[in-house]
């Protein structure tokens, strides 16, 4: 995803994902959305990023509110907690893995952000390709493309 960053707070700096990298708060727009996120830089001097497009890759800590729909509007929404969104988009691609058995990865597309949900985050719900999917991401990450 293409975004642009209009802010980043060097005072809360915080580990991410099973690197350590360091993430940032920063402020962000994209063609879909804007709004507060951890971000990931490549590099370690964070003020080259402000005001130029770079290529992110989304992360986040939790999926809650999961459910499927019948409108098949892109969006996504920032919600009142920190770091947080409501995502309503399609599912683009379904992932089948070899190990372990059964394993999958569902992608779901809201304009050009992707998000990858695992079975876990899934719980029980098992959309197909095409189905429209709504849910809540909590701690959104962008990470760097070039890490």
């Amino acid at each position: 995803m293409k975004i642009f960053i209009d802010e980043i707070d060097p005072r809360d700096p915080k580990p991410l994902g099973c690197t350590n990298m360091i993430g940032y708060p920063a402020h962000f727009r994209c063609a879909m959305f804007h709004g507060w996120a951890r971000f990931v830089p490549a590099d370690e001097n964070i003020q080259a990023y402000l005001d130029n497009e770079i290529d992110v890759e989304i992360a986040y800590e939790s999926i809650g509110c999961l459910r499927t729909g019948a409108d098949r509007q892109h969006q996504i929404v920032p919600l009142a907690e920190e770091f947080s969104y409501h995502v309503h988009g399609e599912v683009k691609t379904i992932s089948h893995h070899s190990e372990p058995m059964g394993n999958r990865t569902t992608y779901v597309v809201a304009g050009d952000a992707a998000f990858a949900l695992s079975l876990a985050d899934l719980g029980d719900l098992r959309p197909s390709e095409g189905d429209a999917l709504e849910f809540d991401v909590h701690g959104l990450s962008l990470w760097d493309e070039s890490i």
